[in-house]
């Protein structure tokens, strides 16, 4: 008999497991449920955890390979990485690297600029103050069903080209239909589907990101633009989110593939430290 002890959200967006201890309470079946949880509820919440990196590495990667880069291609911490694990954190001296720091961080999904983006990702609170920020999931599987019909046919066969923002200074990339007459974003460009399929799921999902400057081919500035923000205002007026608030022991598991996630600022003062683990992921398709 299964131990997990599930409470859903009423939108069907993020589930949360109770009294679940995952050092001692894993087996081959829990895993697979796990899965299965995930490919339905986009993110699912763990609470009370209590795991060293290498518990929280061996946890993770029972679920997928680890997710690697290479120079040519950054992402946050790529540049001095350690291990798998990335130190999410504001008033965190304890580490000699840590990120994000109380900012903003806008509607996107992990390193949609590289070829093969990550598949899914935790987060695991190691000391998050009440006051720190939220941090929302969108469900963009329900994004794309709630499209109208007309907006499916308009974006069906649309490629999408999201750049690095690592080639630019830290902090001064916002979401920004690009311009090439203007500017063009350096780096290498990868180009993907607007309208991509979960190959777990076969669903369609709308990948899209608010957070970087990007650009839909063979579109103009004007008609992309338009598109990004008729996305956008889509996306923040129909209920596919869900919002944590955090608290110590938490582990978060989503499904980078199929979400978008997104934090307010906060305040600089305000300790919250995380550590991020990812999984490696396909060639969009």
């Amino acid at each position: 008999m299964s131990k997990i002890n599930t409470r859903y959200s009423d939108n069907g967006v993020g589930v949360k497991i109770e009294n679940f201890n995952i050092k001692t309470d894993l087996t081959p079946a829990i895993i697979v449920e796990i899965q299965t949880l995930l490919n339905s509820h986009r993110v699912v919440v763990f609470k009370n955890q209590e795991l060293t990196n290498e518990q929280l590495e061996d946890f993770a990667f029972r679920f997928g390979a680890p997710f690697t880069t290479d120079s040519n291609n950054q992402v946050l911490g790529s540049g001095d990485r350690q291990s798998s694990i990335v130190v999410v954190g504001n008033r965190a001296p304890e580490f000699e690297k840590s990120y994000l720091g109380h900012q903003e961080v806008l509607p996107h999904s992990d390193h949609q600029w590289l070829k093969c983006p990550s598949a899914a990702s935790m987060l695991y609170a190691i000391d998050v103050n009440e006051s720190a920020a939220h941090t929302v999931w969108y469900d963009m599987v329900k994004a794309y069903a709630f499209l109208e019909n007309e907006m499916k046919l308009k974006i069906e066969n649309v490629e999408t080209t999201v750049y690095n923002p690592f080639h630019r200074p830290f902090g001064s990339v916002k979401s920004k239909y690009v311009d090439r007459s203007i500017d063009i974003p350096p780096g290498n460009t990868y180009p993907h589907p607007l309208v991509r399929t979960h190959p777990l799921t076969s669903e369609k999902i709308l990948y899209v990101n608010f957070a970087y400057e990007l650009e839909f081919q063979h579109m103009s500035v004007t008609e992309g633009t338009e598109l990004l923000e008729d996305l956008y205002h889509h996306c923040q007026n129909i209920d596919c989110r869900y919002e944590h608030v955090w608290e110590n022991g938490d582990l978060v598991f989503w499904d980078n593939r199929a979400t978008l996630h997104y934090r307010p600022s906060f305040d600089s003062s305000t300790r919250r430290v995380l550590k991020r683990v990812s999984i490696a992921g396909e060639y969009p398709f």
